[in-house]
């Protein structure tokens, strides 16, 4: 069972930031890679605005990056790049395809948009990219997924204005 991020209902209404492994993006980043790390996850490298951590996602080995705001530190993305894969570009094929079938089931809902080149959800508080990019220092393509929550994004914009 994938563990993705869902609109979450708590006494009847939806919350208004995006949820990643049942942690609320929009929050502090401290406490947000804390959490991480009581669910197992690494940290290999950090800075004011970006940690990162490895641990198994679906699975499979990851990275997982927590991009926070560079004054408040409030975490505004996650993204999580799969690692494993190297040249394997079958079983890359096939977690996209898992992967893009447990988000369709979870955001059937949100807007949905492949145009880009990604396959996007949104809704008026988040949204979720899965895509294929190349990792510095790595020489194949790597199967990602982001959540981007809006009002941390628009605090982001805000601090560095």
């Amino acid at each position: 069972m994938l563990v993705f991020s869902v609109p979450l209902v708590a006494t009847g209404q939806k919350t208004s930031h995006a949820v990643f492994l049942g942690l609320q993006l929009g929050g502090s980043g401290e406490a947000f890679v804390d959490s991480l790390e009581r669910k197992g996850y690494e940290i290999q490298n950090s800075s004011d605005v970006c940690t990162s951590l490895t641990g198994l996602f679906d699975g499979v080995g990851c990275i997982i990056e927590v991009h926070t705001t560079p004054k408040s530190h409030t975490v505004h993305q996650v993204s999580v790049s799969f690692v494993e894969f190297g040249a394997n570009e079958v079983a890359r094929s096939l977690k996209f395809n898992h992967i893009k079938r447990a988000l369709k089931k979870k955001y059937g809902k949100w807007d949905y948009d492949s145009s880009s080149g990604l396959h996007e959800w949104s809704s008026e508080y988040a949204r979720v990219s899965l895509g294929h990019k190349r990792i510095a220092g790595q020489p194949y393509k790597t199967l990602y997924v982001w959540w981007q929550d809006r009002e941390g994004w628009e605090r982001l914009v805000e601090e560095n204005y």
